[in-house]
């Protein structure tokens, strides 16, 4: 419970769903042209498509901006939510909200 109480400020994060707000943050302009291959934790896969729409190696999910800070994302698969933002382009972090757990994204170009 602990680490419920910890991750509440990220499973409450104010999302923006589907393609609202997507055109305004360069993160997700970013994601969506990607030619390469992006991966999660070194699994490739990772799909960020228009209007939200998510293809990860575990099944489909969904990704958009939040409300309050459009270059931070919300990335949710697999009943676990995520909120992401960039460390050093191709390079972002991921947060796990159920635990805080890290995972590094790289995005190849």
């Amino acid at each position: 419970a602990r680490g419920q109480k910890k991750g509440r400020w990220c499973r409450e994060a104010p999302r923006l769903r589907g393609s609202a707000g997507l055109s305004t943050s360069t993160l997700a302009a970013r994601l969506i042209g990607a030619k390469g291959p992006i991966t999660w934790a070194g699994i490739k896969g990772l799909e960020f498509r228009q209007r939200g729409s998510l293809m990860t190696p575990w099944g489909p999910g969904e990704w958009g901006v939040l409300r309050d800070d459009p270059e931070r994302l919300y990335v949710d698969f697999m009943g676990q939510q995520h909120l992401v933002n960039e460390t050093l382009w191709p390079k972002l972090l991921s947060i796990r909200c159920g635990d805080l757990e890290p995972v590094v994204i790289v995005v190849k170009e």
